[in-house]
Order: structure tokens, then C-alpha cells, then sequence
């Protein structure tokens, strides 16, 4: 094994760790605005009548769900785009290790893995484009006007 293939295994190696604490890391914020999603409606029940605590819960509210509502909408399109372009990476690492095999099983396998570098990497373009055009055209929740009206 010459200096390349070890670098180049050493980047496909971190590659795929990096898109497994990626993924982890997304799934986890999803996790905690869940449960910061169920705090403030505990938090709310706290508040009671005071208007002073309702207002500090409101705008934890506010904060919570404007956040949530992005990663709802728009977090598992780059995670699929994520999976995908490591699926790529992949399968093109497999067509440059099976590119010298002469026997049939090999070349059948280097096709095939040729076939999966392709289709996992117009899967990540095309899921990386879903996830572009959701973040441009997904409204984004705000409650400035309300508070506004309030001030009026």
C-alpha cells in the first residue's frame, strides 16, 4: 500500500465520521427542542396569572418554536443530502480500490459501484437542491408584528 491509498483512506474514514457527529449532532438539537417544547408548556401552567412570568414564557415560547419549525422543515433535507453525499464518497472510493481487477466478479462489482457513486451523488444534488429551495422559500415564523400591535 503506497502513501495515497493510506491518505486516502484516512479521508474517507474521517469523512465518514464527520457525517455520523453531523447527523448525530442535528438529531440532538431536534431532541432538545422537543424537550424545550414540553418545559415551556410546563412553565406556562407555572406561570399561572402573573403577567410578568407569562411574558418571559411567551418569549421562550417564541424562541423555541421559531427554532424548531426550521429544523422540522428543513434539517431532515440536509441530513438526507448529508447521507447521500457520503454514500457517494463511498462508492467512488469502491470504483478507485476495484479499478485494476481483471476477473468478472470484480468488474461486475466495479460497474456496480460506478452505478452507486452516480446515483448517490445526483441523490445528494438533488436533495441539497430541496434543501436550498425549502430554506428560501419555507416562511419564516416570527412574532414581531404581534408585539407591535402590543406596544400600541
Amino acid at each position: 500500500m503506497n502513501n495515497w491509498a493510506i491518505v486516502a483512506a484516512a479521508a474517507v474514514l474521517a469523512a465518514t465520521i464527520a457525517t455520523i457527529a453531523f447527523v448525530r449532532y442535528r438529531q440532538n438539537e431536534t431532541a432538545v427542542l422537543k424537550r424545550d417544547a414540553e418545559l415551556a408548556a410546563s412553565l406556562r401552567e407555572l406561570a399561572g396569572t402573573d403577567a410578568v412570568r407569562l411574558a418571559a414564557v411567551e418569549e421562550f415560547e417564541t424562541a423555541v418554536y421559531e427554532r424548531l419549525f426550521f429544523s422540522r422543515a428543513i434539517g431532515p433535507r440536509i441530513r438526507s443530502a448529508v447521507w447521500a453525499l457520503l454514500g457517494g464518497v463511498l462508492a467512488a472510493s469502491a470504483v478507485l480500490l476495484l479499478d485494476g481487477i481483471d476477473s468478472a466478479v470484480g468488474v461486475v462489482a466495479w460497474a456496480a459501484a460506478i452505478v452507486f457513486a452516480i446515483g448517490f451523488t445526483l441523490a445528494a444534488v438533488v436533495y441539497a437542491a430541496v434543501a436550498g429551495y425549502s430554506a428560501l422559500t419555507t416562511p419564516r415564523v416570527s412574532f414581531a408584528d404581534s408585539y407591535e400591535s402590543d406596544k400600541e
